[in-house]
């Protein structure tokens, strides 16, 4: 029974970390769209976000649509960890809660991975049959 219960609190920890995990992810996008001045963070996407079992750190994944150069990318990234203190004391008056997590925001990079694995995919669709394992050399050898 003390094993349930043990189980049932963590459970319980999972989904309170989960809300409020969601609820920064959501505050912060919203701070950034209007209380920063800097006209670049509009367009942000928060995409994830990792907080720390602690709640003193916070790990912020961002997009930018629509995508920039590399240089850009790192300008902007930049600019978004030199405010993080604006944003964190901002994210700390609109949770009402006395602490707020140190945020370190970081490009998420899954966009472009999957920009890529679609070029990669695209290529392979225009290249021109040559009897390849589908081709009618491969149905000869398994008619043998």
């Amino acid at each position: 029974m003390a094993a349930r219960t043990i189980a049932t609190r963590m459970g319980a920890k999972n989904r309170k970390s989960e809300h409020l995990t969601s609820r920064i992810q959501q505050k912060l996008g919203a701070i950034l769209r209007r209380e920063s001045h800097d006209p670049r963070f509009q367009r942000v996407t928060i995409t994830a976000l990792d907080l720390a079992p602690d709640r003193s750190f916070a790990k912020v994944h961002f997009a930018v649509f629509p995508q920039e150069s590399a240089e850009a990318l790192a300008a902007l990234t930049e600019a978004l960890n030199r405010a993080a203190g604006f944003f964190s004391r901002a994210l700390a008056r609109t949770l009402e809660t006395r602490l707020s997590p140190k945020l370190l925001f970081a490009p998420d990079r899954s966009f472009d991975e999957a920009d890529r694995i679609d070029r990669v995919l695209s290529a392979l669709e225009r290249l021109p049959e040559d009897g390849g394992a589908d081709g009618p050399a491969h149905e000869e050898r398994a008619a043998e």
